[in-house]
């Protein structure tokens, strides 16, 4: 049974405006059956909503009757924004955060998926919290309980365990969050998010907080991410700390070799002064295959820590910035009766 947000939704003041930004490829029917639960969730708010659609280069255009068949209250406007190319979800909500930077005047700015996987249920509880912050930070919805098999929480959770021990920060978030207006120009500078937009918020050491949010089921057909992009979105994340991993990879890989040459150490004393027979053939042997598989780790963590450092320096897409030349064309679409 759905909650009922109209309370919380009619607690927002005449003048707080949103703007709802979301990504899609070729899931105009979820996006369809999106919008009406996000007008109901909603509805009764003092000022209106415009929703920012990203088509990440969609093999079928937005459809005209996206917005048909019902009666919107809330929602005033939806902008399709078709890009050049297919860019992936990360880097098209960035191009979306850098258009609303520029050209749209909103006072939070709400980030999340079409496919219903992020429930507009969660939209008021999200901005309550973003109200009682004072809009000096982000707030994002945290997954508390996910709908898929118990094989993707297992690798899912073995991810967050490898991604703390390697960046020193827990990951349990996604793109689902509330962004005050103070933070969205600075969120649109953070060249990050288009790799991972979580993990560029927390390089950027913008100001978030977190609330637990139960994952949602999709409303339409199966997800785009398969095994090979859930990885690649996973390694993603990692890259953004590219530098941190690298020196926590290079400090690991000495700490072991400290601990192997000191256990050669023992070794060598034990055969030498006691009475205790050690085999020193096959210890040898473990020992030099410790050291080249720790070589074989230390190099890429120095490799990486450098890349990391180096694209200090390099000049990278800026959302802010560069958001223009990634929009093809754009389309806009008022319900009726606004």
């Amino acid at each position: 049974m759905r909650e009922e947000p109209a309370p919380v939704a009619q607690a927002m003041t005449s003048r707080e405006s949103l703007c709802i930004l979301t990504a899609a490829y070729n899931d105009w029917a979820s996006l369809k059956a999106l919008l009406p639960l996000l007008d109901r969730t909603l509805a009764g708010a003092a000022a209106g909503a415009r929703v920012v659609v990203m088509d990440d280069g969609s093999l079928d255009p937005a459809p005209d009757d996206l917005l048909d068949g019902h009666d919107f209250a809330f929602i005033r406007e939806v902008t399709v924004l078709t890009l050049v190319r297919n860019l992936g979800n990360q880097r098209a909500l960035s191009i979306g955060v850098g258009y609303v930077a520029a050209e749209i005047d909103c006072d939070y700015l709400v980030v999340m998926d079409a496919d219903h996987e992020d429930r507009p249920e969660v939209v008021p509880t999200l901005l309550t919290a973003a109200r009682r912050e004072e809009g000096r930070k982000i707030v994002f919805a945290s997954r508390t309980e996910r709908s898929e098999g118990p094989v993707f929480k297992a690798l899912y959770g073995l991810y967050k365990k490898l991604y703390g021990m390697l960046t020193g920060m827990p990951i349990s978030i996604g793109n689902f969050s509330v962004v005050p207006r103070r933070l969205i120009r600075r969120l649109a500078g953070v060249w990050e998010i288009g790799l991972h937009f979580p993990a560029g918020v927390m390089k950027a050491r913008l100001p978030f907080t977190s609330l637990g949010a139960a994952r949602g089921r999709r409303l339409h057909g199966t997800t785009n991410m398969n095994l090979v992009n859930l990885v690649v979105h996973g390694f993603s994340g990692l890259a953004v700390h590219a530098e941190v991993v690298g020196v926590r990879v290079v400090l690991g890989s000495l700490a072991l070799a400290v601990a192997v040459f000191a256990l050669d150490l023992v070794l060598f004393y034990g055969r030498l002064f006691s009475d205790v027979t050690i085999a020193m053939g096959w210890t040898s042997q473990i020992t030099l295959t410790f050291a080249v598989l720790l070589l074989q780790v230390f190099m890429p963590g120095l490799l990486m820590m450098f890349m990391g450092l180096h694209q200090r320096i390099q000049r990278q897409i800026i959302p802010l910035v560069d958001y223009k030349t990634f929009i093809l064309e754009t389309l806009t679409l008022t319900p009726s009766g606004h």
